[in-house]
């Protein structure tokens, strides 16, 4: 395993084997997706829309940098959401098997603002890493309100076929919950295990969620107009919102279904699996 952090942009900037970069873009917040028909009903591209961008513009306010122990490196990075004003920090513990534990959370508490569409963070691997598997709910998409009819298992498959393209119009899809470990690979085998400390939401696509993002109106796009990527995009969450749908005009999610606290936290661990 070789790997990379920068104190002063508080960034893991590389982690890969054998001079292979597994992963090209490291893990970083996000807490945005993009609207289905049920969050245009009830205004979420408008009331939620503070989150689209709030991962965007981040301060690094203080970085701690731990002495090496039985467990690995600790490492520690304080930020400011600059555009919303709020605290967020995520720590990394290099593990001396090679493996960095990553534990983000956010603290809303003194601020006036609506509730998150996720808790979350976003990695990118390169295009090679497109074999699937992962013990959790499926093997078609689910949501924390839309799983019981999604077993837990062990699912595998090719990143290029996580889509779901039945929608007329191109929306958030593709997720999975109550997840335990993902893995994706190239043919060698060689690639990235996620594990969750507690099960966790995730997605991997061949999309940016921006790509399925109209913006403020619905711009009634269909899935010709949106062309897959090479690359894999990979969310890993504590939770996503839940998709609503008691109807399709003003309804909201059910509470228990909906990220309404003022702080969240979850933590994951990163492999790196060296192949054959």
């Amino acid at each position: 395993m070789n790997g990379e952090f920068d104190t002063e942009s508080g960034r893991l900037n590389r982690y890969g084997i054998s001079g292979k970069r597994i992963i090209a873009q490291l893990p970083e917040p996000y807490f945005w997706r993009a609207p289905t028909d049920n969050d245009f009903g009830n205004g979420m591209e408008s009331n939620m829309g503070i989150w689209r961008n709030a991962h965007v513009n981040r301060k690094v306010k203080a970085v701690q940098v731990g002495e090496q122990n039985a467990g690995g490196i600790n490492i520690k990075v304080d930020y400011e959401l600059t555009g919303i004003g709020v605290t967020y920090t995520v720590s990394y513990q290099v593990q001396n098997d090679g493996a960095v534990k990553i534990t983000a959370a956010i603290d809303m508490a003194g601020r006036e603002l609506p509730e998150l569409p996720r808790f979350g963070m976003r990695l990118q691997l390169p295009p090679a890493y497109k074999n699937l598997a992962y013990y959790g709910r499926g093997p078609w998409e689910n949501y924390a309100d839309r799983n019981t009819a999604a077993f837990v298992g062990i699912y595998k498959d090719s990143v290029s076929n996580q889509g779901t393209e039945n929608y007329i119009r191109p929306q958030e899809n593709g997720y999975k919950t109550d997840v335990r470990w993902l893995r994706l690979t190239d043919e060698s085998g060689a690639g990235l295990q996620v594990e969750g400390a507690k099960p966790i939401g995730f997605s991997a696509l061949n999309h940016m969620t921006e790509d399925f993002d109209p913006g403020m109106t619905k711009k009634q796009q269909h899935w010709t107009d949106i062309k897959p990527r090479r690359e894999v995009y990979l969310h890993v969450d504590l939770a996503q919102r839940g998709l609503g749908g008691d109807d399709s005009w003003g309804a909201l999610p059910h509470r228990q279904y909906r990220l309404l606290e003022k702080t969240y936290a979850y933590s994951y661990i990163l492999r790196l699996i060296p192949g054959k």
